[in-house]
């Protein structure tokens, strides 16, 4: 070991654990290595310092090394740490991404650092530019951090053909970051890294699962927030846990839910911040801080906490309602007393009988190690992408030959000659390549570089859709287009804290007309959405605690063994549902009422959303479009307009298992999501422009390579055939049964699985007004600059002390041009504004600067204080910010806004926006 780094070492933390001797002795020794730890082993050192000690003792040419890190991998604190030991031992450590200014990217093209941090979608970036090629040839080292967050989706298949790029120019080993994992190998062969390093220690977790039940005492409570005592008990136990334990980390599986809580609880007068991807940087730092601090006893949070954030040590996390996989439950848990040989400490707070079952058995998962697998995705979409990468990179390329470098990528390893002729098919038809057929050369054509660098990220780019009240004519808000895409017609949902039903969907107007249903019960939550989904084999297990509990609960008790939780709870919650029909892991029970038909089946949310369209094909080929349906976890729910014969439901769960998949894709070719998906895919294809809007897209692509790839990707994200494949099997072996029940009123199970996932701490309307409220005062705390764009003057203030002011004119010229910026667009304004009173030229960056900041002034002008808030949202631009001004007024404003900053994160939380591809696109070509 140098030296330099052995001082460093002692200096940070006295010795290497045994997880980062183990790993620095494997890469020293010319391996590719994969890290699998729990958070707080030291896993980031772990994988680092040996890549340090390299470029020491080589004196290795930079860029020596890229560490590759999705955005919630790269926290502040993680950047900080790596700088450290960048200045400790002499070796630059340089990031680059969406926000990297054109200076800083000349800067690096003119003198790299040795280890260049980057985001996936950057890899395809600097690939492509000349200047930096040279330098991206000294590369020795590729580190890809939270692999967990790539395996499964198109970013990951993305990276790994963008790293056969780069092993075309340069020699260099892999080392890969994750959390536990169910199919470490898998992961390790998708890396191509040579070795697994491990802790040689076990992590050790306690969990305990409550129920709470009302007392005397939560009847008050209740009354005073205006809750439920069910709730108000949970909010008892919830608090009593962190008075209990000191410093805490309060888990909800949405934003949303986690805005409402932190709401209650703050009316309760309880020290808490709220901490989630929606709010801004500097709103999480100050939340982070406060917790740090012991000004507040806990922080509620998201998956946004989920990774290593420096907040100190935290002695507690509960996790509010089911954490719904093994793997989110240890990745939250473990952020208690993370640090080696400490036992982390969490609970888990459910809400109902299923949601109680559901987090003792995630619990016992997690107790014997059997973690979720993360299970790898190709994607053909992508593999049009980096063909016309490559010809960027070489302009002309024996035919074979992107094929062969695309096989070496393991999701591309069993790759056949026929897809790839396919996707070279639709690259020649929308004229990206050609192919001269008598030398064997695909070579680029016009309009390659324009949609490489317009689909560098594959996440799709999200917009808004108007929701439109037939009964008063109005546009009475926006959703984000990735919950649209679950609704179809006849379904409910909630918005605004009332209930709507959906009349219409119109796709090419981005429009959803509805009604007002008044019923608050049925209908789905606009963040349902972001829902995780319920593995097969935590349902599964579910299923099996019934059929134990039902016949033999001392035996049903072992099956939790080393969970801790109260075997009075656990008795009242199967009192709940034991005299009512309820399914186990070898009963699938369909149960019928007046208006609903409920399948109970534990087979979890993407085998349910199979056996649900197989269902539902079937009614609609008898019926007509009469009924609307939804898969949970745990059941499968039509809204039927009469009473359904429960056994002919039965009859059609008897089907042929290979008949599935046919009778699936049929039913998902006349779905909305089906389009939404297509309408993506064809775009990352090349086949649609990024803005083109198309009638009945699925007769367009029928039949092609882009119909193929848009019902795998539904296959893989959303609807598991093979799974349901398997319970068809089941049923037609006589391994598992059909029972029927038809019942006056919905059993217990039932109810839970027609109303909301989630429960609302809010009643009726109250839940929308109070969560606009929420958004209010965190706009009117938000810093801005106030800039005169005549003269420069400029004051850094709060929204909220504008709102009384006169912001008509400059107190130094007297010019009415005032405009209102986030305080980093403030200081990329001020020498622009100097350049143009000088009479300088502006080059396009900065002309662009200049007149984003004019059209602000021109809004504040024109609308006033509504414009500052509009300004002083989390991604709305003066553009954006025009549109929504003109459109809406008081707390309509406010709703759009909401939901603009919800869109924008979704879509900008990998850092790649429409500024790197410009900006890419020039440095390319």
């Amino acid at each position: 070991m140098h030296p330099l780094l052995r001082k460093a070492i002692k200096e940070r933390f006295g010795r290497l654990n045994r997880l980062q001797q183990d790993a620095f002795r494997e890469v020293s020794s010319g391996k590719g290595v994969l890290i699998i730890a729990p958070t707080g082993s030291g896993k980031t050192e772990a994988a680092v310092l040996p890549v340090f000690n390299e470029i020491l003792e080589g004196g290795l040419k930079p860029v020596s090394a890229l560490y590759v890190a999705p955005l919630k991998a790269l926290n502040r604190d993680l950047l900080e740490r790596l700088e450290w030991w960048g200045k400790k031992l002499g070796i630059t450590v340089e990031v680059r991404h969406g926000d990297t200014s054109a200076y800083r990217k000349a800067k690096q093209t003119k003198s790299p650092p040795q280890i260049l941090i980057i985001t996936p979608e950057t890899l395809g970036v600097i690939l492509t530019v000349k200047s930096l090629r040279k330098h991206l040839e000294n590369v020795k080292f590729v580190i890809v951090d939270e692999i967990a967050e790539l395996v499964d989706n198109k970013r990951g298949a993305q990276l790994l053909l963008n790293l056969e790029r780069l092993a075309e120019i340069a020699d260099f080993r892999r080392i890969g970051m994750t959390a536990t994992v169910g199919n470490e190998e898998e992961v390790r062969e998708w890396l191509k890294a040579d070795v697994i390093v491990k802790p040689n220690w076990k992590k050790r977790y306690r969990f305990h699962v409550l129920y709470p039940r009302p007392t005397e005492k939560d009847l008050e409570l209740a009354r005073e927030l205006s809750v439920s005592p069910e709730i108000a008990s949970r909010l008892r136990a919830l608090w009593g846990v962190v008075e209990g334990h000191g410093k805490a980390l309060i888990f909800t599986n949405t934003r949303q839910f986690a805005e409402i809580l932190a709401h209650r609880l703050k009316a309760w007068g309880k020290p808490v911040e709220v901490h989630h991807g929606s709010l801004s940087r500097e709103a999480r730092i100050k939340a982070e801080k406060a917790l740090k601090e012991g000004r507040i006893k806990a922080l509620i949070c998201t998956s946004s906490m989920e990774l290593g954030i420096d907040i100190g040590d935290v002695d507690v996390v509960i996790q509010y309602m089911s954490p719904r996989q093994v793997n989110r439950l240890v990745q939250r848990v473990g952020r208690a007393k993370h640090r080696i040989g400490e036992v982390s400490e969490g609970y888990v707070i459910a809400t109902n009988v299923e949601d109680y079952l559901q987090s003792l058995v995630i619990a016992k998962h997690a107790l014997e190690g059997r973690f979720e697998a993360v299970e790898p995705m190709g994607g053909l979409d992508v593999l049009a992408h980096f063909v016309v990468g490559l010809l960027i990179e070489y302009k002309k390329l024996p035919r074979e030959r992107p094929y062969e470098i695309a096989r070496r990528a393991y999701v591309y390893r069993d790759l056949s000659w026929s897809d790839y002729l396919d996707v070279l098919g639709v690259l020649e038809d929308a004229r990206l390549i050609g192919y001269d057929e008598e030398r064997n050369l695909l070579y680029l054509r016009r309009g390659a570089f324009q949609y490489y660098y317009e689909n560098l990220s594959t996440i799709p780019d999200e917009v808004s859709w108007k929701v439109f009240d037939s009964k008063s004519g109005h546009v009475i808000g926006r959703l984000d287009e990735s919950f649209v895409m679950d609704l179809e017609e006849g379904m409910e949902f909630v918005m605004n804290g009332r209930s709507w039903i959906v009349l219409k969907i119109d796709d090419e107007a981005r429009l959803l007309k509805v009604r007002e249903s008044k019923s608050l019960e049925s209908a789905i939550p606009s963040w349902e959405g972001e829902m995780i989904p319920v593995p097969f084999s935590v349902a599964l297990d579910v299923g099996r605690l019934k059929r134990e509990l039902a016949f033999d609960f001392e035996k049903a008790k072992g099956l939790l063994e080393g969970v801790e939780f109260s075997e009075e709870e656990l008795r009242r919650a199967f009192d709940e549902i034991k005299d009512e029909p309820f399914s186990t892991d070898r009963d699938i029970v369909v149960e019928s009422t007046p208006k609903a038909l409920v399948i109970h089946a534990d087979f979890g949310s993407r085998a349910n959303e199979a056996l649900g369209r197989l269902v539902h094909s079937l009614l609609i080929l008898r019926y007509g479009r009469v009924f609307s349906v939804r898969s949970q976890g745990h059941a499968v729910v039509f809204k039927t307009p009469f009473r359904l014969n429960p056994e002919e439901v039965k009859h059609y769960l008897y089907q042929e298992p290979k008949s599935l998949e046919f009778i699936v894709s049929r039913a998902l070719r006349d779905s909305h999501a089906y389009r939404w998906r297509m309408t993506n895919v064809a775009k990352r294809f090349g086949a649609l422009r990024r803005d083109a809007k198309i009638r009945r897209i699925e007769r367009l692509f029928e039949g092609t390579v882009i119909e193929r790839e848009t019902l795998n990707e539904l296959y893989h994200d959303k609807v598991d055939v093979k799974k349901g494949e398997l319970v068809l099997e089941m049923l037609k072996r006589g391994t598992m049964r059909v029972k029927t029940v038809l019942r006056k009123e919905p059993s217990t199970l039932a109810r839970l699985n027609m109303t909301v996932g989630g429960e609302f701490l809010l009643s009726g309307t109250l839940e929308g007004d109070e969560v606009l409220e929420l958004f209010r005062k965190r706009l009117l705390d938000h810093e801005v600059v106030l800039v005169c764009t005549n003269c420069g003057w400029h004051s850094r203030t709060k929204v909220a002390r504008l709102q009384n002011i006169e912001l008509r004119q400059c107190p130094r010229c007297g010019s009415k041009m005032l405009a209102v910026a986030h305080p980093i667009d403030a200081e990329e304004f001020l020498p622009v504004l100097e350049k143009v009173r000088h009479g300088k030229p502006l080059e396009k960056r900065a002309e662009r600067t200049y007149r984003k900041l004019l059209k602000a002034a021109d809004l504040v002008d024109s609308y006033g204080f509504e414009a500052v808030l509009a300004l002083a949202s989390y991604g709305t631009g003066p553009d954006t910010a025009a549109r929504l001004l003109a459109q809406y007024r008081g707390e309509a404003l406010l709703v759009a806004l909401m939901e603009r900053e919800r869109q924008f994160i979704r879509t900008r939380r990998f850092w790649v926006d429409r500024k790197e591809k410009e900006e890419g696109g020039e440095e390319g070509s």
